[in-house]
């Protein structure tokens, strides 16, 4: 797998599987990107600029918003994008494309905010333990029971 295309050399067809390395994982809520697959074409439009219509397939594995455990999101990711020669993966000196970082901003793109397999709030966890009785007051905090009373 090549990491950059050369853009003097368009159109570029893409059928491959890709592999990211670690540092991309730092700072996002990815921890894995399995069986990653592109297929597509970069190429100049009539308009002379460059057009990406890729499609990228594979697994995310996130974690749980409940329970932190691993889970796996399912990635379909349809690219059909002008891509800009100020953005970040475009080398303008060697005029290229880094094809990898130009993936990962749209991978990351498709990270849900939260993702959970709990049909319910888990209540027990190694280590804690959610108290959801109400009649445990702190006893410190009693007293202000009843100075809001009346506003009840």
């Amino acid at each position: 797998m090549k990491k950059e295309i050369n853009l003097n050399f368009l159109p570029e067809h893409l059928d491959e599987d890709i592999t990211f390395p670690e540092e991309f994982y730092e700072n996002t809520d990815i921890i894995r990107l399995e069986d990653i697959h592109i297929t597509g074409k970069i190429d100049y439009n009539l308009s002379d600029e460059i057009e990406a219509n890729i499609r990228i397939t594979g697994k995310m594995i996130l974690k749980d918003a409940i329970t932190l455990e691993e889970i796996s999101k399912n990635l379909d990711i349809e690219i059909d994008e002008m891509l800009e020669k100020t953005a970040k993966y475009y080398k303008k000196e060697q005029n290229t494309l880094d094809k990898l970082e130009f993936l990962w901003e749209n991978i990351v793109l498709e990270v849900p905010i939260s993702l959970t397999n709990s049909s319910g709030v888990k209540l027990k966890g190694e280590g804690w333990e959610l108290n959801q009785e109400k009649d445990d007051v702190n006893p410190e905090l009693a007293k202000l029971k009843d100075i809001f009373k009346g506003g009840e």
